[in-house]
């Protein structure tokens, strides 16, 4: 990670601890070092959005050579989870793979950020009943967090641990869940917050209203039609999207938008699909969804790209 990447990350979560402070109806309660000890109530617009597009369930196998990584997004006032498919350094096992890219890395997608620390030793497994056993030595935890993003980042390495385990095709049917140790021993309260005395399951409740699959972020298209690919929950006044061309710097004009329609065809329930036609050039994706009245943007997420050739 760059000196540039850790001011970015220290500055962003000390920004999402002031939002949190204002946006609290109550008085905003410290903990250590003056950090905000929960994330924002939920406003009027935050009300409005929908339960998370991917839910609980495990991705299926989408890259044998990529590894699936969450990261955490901020979005209305609050955090989500983000996926990416990165090149990661092969550690031997593909679990261990993602996790330690995870703790060390950053995102793609500069809209992403991540508040863990390295481990100087990680440690994994996964039993026949589907549970994986995550052993990480504590430094790993050497970010002073608030409650909300503990719990988020938690949750992060559970959907990158389960992530990674179905993309290789290690789990049979039964529900996956993972056992955190630290230094090898249970019952760890991670950054001070978050109680590690039992298996953990993915909660759906972080996971992003609106998440853009493919292109991915500073993705190169060779040719056309260009795919969109990607999940959406359920709004009720409808979810949009829009392709602008970045040519130059600027989001310019937009080329092409419409309205998303999960479900078509052999889609899953909340899964879209678009196909364009672009000529070369740059361009930015945005997916959105609308408040109920108004003309604002819930859950936006974006994804700037390239097309190359015809």
């Amino acid at each position: 990670m760059t000196r540039h990447t850790r001011l970015r990350t220290r500055a962003r979560i000390a920004a999402l601890g002031l939002a949190a402070c204002l946006a609290m109806v109550s008085a905003c309660a410290e903990g250590p070092g003056g950090a905000s000890s929960t994330m924002p109530v939920p406003t009027e617009a935050l009300q409005k959005v929908p339960a998370a597009a991917s839910g609980t369930a495990l991705e299926p196998v989408a890259s044998r050579s990529l590894s699936p990584v969450y990261w955490l997004g901020e979005r209305d006032s609050t955090v989500y989870l983000y996926r990416e498919y990165v090149r990661a350094e092969d550690q031997g096992d593909p679990v261990t793979t993602s996790i330690k890219h995870m703790l060390e890395q950053s995102p793609e997608d500069p809209d992403f950020f991540n508040v863990w620390s390295p481990a100087s030793r990680i440690g994994t497994s996964i039993s026949a009943d589907n549970v994986i056993t995550v052993d990480l030595s504590a430094d790993a935890f050497a970010r002073r967090l608030d409650a909300g993003l503990a719990q988020r980042a938690i949750q992060q390495l559970v959907f990158t641990a389960t992530s990674a385990a179905a993309n290789a095709g290690l789990l049979g049917g039964a529900a996956a869940e993972v056992v955190l140790l630290v230094d090898g021993r249970a019952g760890h309260e991670a950054f001070g917050h978050v109680p590690l005395d039992r298996p953990l399951s993915r909660d759906a409740t972080f996971g992003a209203p609106i998440w853009i699959v493919d292109p991915v972020q500073g993705g190169v298209a060779t040719g056309n039609p260009v795919r969109i690919h990607g999940y959406a929950a359920d709004f009720p006044a409808g979810t949009r999207w829009e392709v602008r061309q970045t040519d130059g710097g600027k989001a310019d004009p937009v080329v092409a938008s419409g309205t998303v329609r999960t479900g078509e065809a052999d889609l899953a329930a909340n899964e879209f699909e678009i196909s364009l036609t672009l000529p070369r050039g740059s361009y930015r994706l945005a997916v959105w969804g609308a408040p109920p009245t108004g003309t604002g943007r819930l859950a936006e997420d974006t994804k700037d790209f390239t097309v190359q050739g015809n």
